[in-house]
C-alpha cells in the first residue's frame, strides 16, 4: 500500500492511498463469500454459488460496494498509522470510482488535522497550593464542626438573636392572597441558615418570646415557585419560644464522647492525623491540577470546536454507560442530584474543553522541551496496554495500526512524559488557605 499526505491551509490535509490489486481482489473475494453465505439459492449449498449467480441475485455493483467499503475502512486506518498523523472527525472521501478486480485502487481523503500549538513560555512554572498537612486552624475547625453535632438547645427568656432557634407560627400571603400551605404552626426555625429570605430573619431578630413580627419583601427570581417571583410576600409571625445553642466544653469528657479518647490532647492528635492523611492523599491531585492550569494559561492557538464537541460526546457516552452499570437511569440520576439535562450537558462540555486544552498544552510542552517518542517507547506503551504479554502486544500493535489508533497511543506517551516533566520541574509553594 502506498500513502502520501498534502498539508493544506486551515489545518486540513489530503491523504492519498493506493491499495494494490492483490488486496482489492482479496476484498472482492471476501465480499462474495460473505454475501454468498447468506443467500439461499435453489440448487446450491450455502456459500457455494458461483459469482455470476450471486451477481444475478444481488447485483455485482452491490458486492463491489461492500468490498470497497472494507478496502477504504481498512486502508485508511493503516494509512493514518503509517503517516503518523492525528486527525479530527471523519474523513471526507467524496465520490469514489468503483473498485475493479485486478486493478489498483486509489482514493483521496480530506481530513482535519489535530492542531499543534505553542506556548508563550515553556520554562519556570510555579504554583501555589494548600498545605499538604493540617494547620492548627484547620484542626480547630474540624473539632468545632464535631462540637456543633453535640450541641444542645436550651430555652432562654431573651429576644431572638441572629444564631438562635425560634419556635414560631406564621401566616403568609402573596400579593395579599393566601396560598396553599400558607399557615405554619409551631415550627422550630433556625436563624441564619438561608431557609427563608434574609428579610424574614431580619424581622425576627430582637423579637421576644410571646411577641410578634411582620416580614414583607419581594419574592426573588430564585424562588422554587416561579409564579410567585416578583410578587410581594407578607408573613405575620408569632414567636412562642427562643432556644439558644449550647456547645459542650472542649474538655476530656467531650473527647470521650466525640471520639472515645481519654484526653482532649489525644482526640486533637487523632483529628490532626486524619486530616493530614486526607490532605496528603489529595495533595498530588491539587498540584497536578494547578500546574496544568498554569500550563493551559500559556497555550497559544484557537482550539477547534469539533475537538471539544467530539470529546464532550464521548464523555457523555461514558457517563451514561457508567450510570447503566450502576443500575441508574438518567432520569433517576437527575432526580437524585437535582441536575437538569441542560446543566449536565454544560458541565460535560466544560470538562471536555478543559481536558482538550490540557492535552494540547502538554503536546506543546513536549515539543518545546525537544522530546521525542521512539519506536521502543511506542512498543512499551502497547505492551503496557496488553498487560505485559509480549505475544498479545504484537497482535495488539497490528490491530492498532490497522485501525489507525497507533497515533492515539503515541499521544498518551506524549501526555504522560510532558506531565511528568511538569510535575518534576514546577516550583510548588504551599500556603495556608483563607
Amino acid at each position: 500500500m502506498q500513502t502520501s499526505i498534502e498539508r493544506l491551509d486551515g489545518g486540513r490535509a489530503k491523504i492519498t492511498v493506493t491499495v494494490p490489486a492483490t488486496d482489492v481482489d482479496e476484498a472482492i473475494s471476501a465480499a462474495y463469500a460473505a454475501i454468498g453465505a447468506k443467500l439461499r439459492i435453489p440448487g446450491f449449498r450455502p456459500g457455494k454459488a458461483p459469482r455470476p449467480v450471486i451477481d444475478t441475485h444481488v447485483g455485482r455493483e452491490a458486492v463491489l460496494a461492500d468490498a470497497q467499503d472494507e478496502v477504504v475502512s481498512d486502508s485508511y486506518g493503516r494509512a493514518v498509522s503509517e503517516l503518523d498523523v492525528r486527525t479530527i472527525g471523519r474523513p471526507d472521501v467524496g465520490e469514489l470510482d468503483m473498485i475493479e478486480s485486478g486493478q489498483d485502487f486509489t482514493y483521496t481523503a480530506d481530513v482535519q488535522l489535530r492542531p499543534e500549538f505553542t506556548l508563550t513560555d515553556a520554562t519556570e512554572f510555579a504554583v501555589t497550593v494548600p498545605n499538604k498537612t493540617a494547620t492548627d486552624r484547620e484542626v480547630d475547625a474540624q473539632i468545632e464542626h464535631t462540637r456543633e453535632r453535640f450541641a444542645t438547645l436550651e430555652s432562654a427568656e431573651i429576644p431572638v438573636g441572629e444564631n438562635d432557634f425560634a419556635l414560631i407560627s406564621f401566616v403568609g400571603t402573596v400579593d395579599g392572597e393566601p396560598y396553599d400551605g400558607n399557615t405554619v404552626d409551631k415550627y422550630l426555625y433556625e436563624m441564619g441558615r438561608g431557609m427563608m429570605p434574609a428579610e424574614f430573619d431580619a424581622a425576627l431578630v430582637g423579637t421576644e418570646p410571646g411577641g410578634t413580627a411582620v416580614a414583607e419583601f419581594e419574592i426573588p427570581d430564585t424562588t422554587s415557585n416561579e409564579e410567585f417571583a416578583g410578587k410581594q410576600a407578607r408573613f405575620e409571625i408569632e414567636v412562642h419560644e427562643v432556644k439558644t445553642k449550647v456547645l459542650p466544653a472542649l474538655d476530656d469528657e467531650f473527647a470521650g464522647s466525640a471520639g472515645g479518647f481519654d484526653t482532649m490532647d489525644e482526640y486533637r492528635a487523632d483529628v490532626r492525623e486524619k486530616l493530614d492523611s486526607a490532605k496528603m492523599a489529595g495533595h498530588g491531585r491539587e498540584v497536578e491540577g494547578a500546574v496544568l492550569a498554569e500550563l493551559v494559561s500559556r497555550l497559544e492557538g484557537e482550539v477547534p470546536q469539533e475537538m471539544i464537541d467530539s470529546r464532550a460526546n464521548s464523555m457523555a457516552r461514558e457517563f451514561f454507560e457508567s450510570l447503566e452499570e450502576r443500575g441508574l437511569s438518567p432520569a433517576e440520576y437527575m432526580q437524585v442530584t437535582g441536575l437538569t439535562p441542560d446543566r449536565l450537558e454544560a458541565d460535560l462540555r466544560e470538562q471536555a474543553e478543559r481536558r482538550v486544552r490540557e492535552e494540547l498544552a502538554l503536546e506543546a510542552l513536549f515539543v518545546a522541551q525537544g522530546f521525542e517518542v521512539s519506536e521502543e517507547d511506542l512498543r512499551d506503551a502497547v505492551r503496557e496496554i496488553a498487560g505485559g504479554d509480549v505475544a498479545a502486544a504484537e497482535e495488539l500493535e497490528g490491530d492498532l495500526a490497522r485501525n489507525g489508533a497507533l497515533p492515539l497511543v503515541k499521544e498518551q506517551v506524549v501526555h504522560r512524559r510532558a506531565l511528568k516533566w511538569l510535575m518534576d520541574n514546577a516550583e510548588v509553594i504551599e500556603e495556608e488557605q483563607s
